[in-house]
């Protein structure tokens, strides 16, 4: 799928400050608890076995981590063409 969901990664930067600052880790459910994710979508998207993703969900855990973290749309969602696909080229 050429659209990729980098939880995993802003959740392991986010405990990789923690731990500098001595803080326990967060995990899917404190997220959960926390951001208003449900936890079985966090999970989906964490594993990548997700199809689909509402604006809602992304608006609370880019509210989430940017509590801690500089985040944007591009640290939560990345757009990687598949291997042979040609990208269309903007007309002026």
């Amino acid at each position: 799928m050429p659209v990729s969901c980098h939880l995993r990664i802003l959740l392991a930067r986010l405990n990789v400050e923690r731990a500098k600052q001595g803080q326990p880790a967060v995990s899917l459910r404190a997220l959960a608890e926390e951001s208003g994710v449900s936890l079985s979508v966090l999970v989906a998207l964490h594993t990548g076995r997700n199809q689909r993703v509402d604006y809602s969900t992304l608006d609370r855990l880019l509210s989430y981590f940017s509590r801690f973290l500089p985040v944007t749309m591009n640290d939560l969602l990345v757009w990687e063409p598949t291997a042979g696909e040609e990208t269309p080229i903007a007309m002026a």
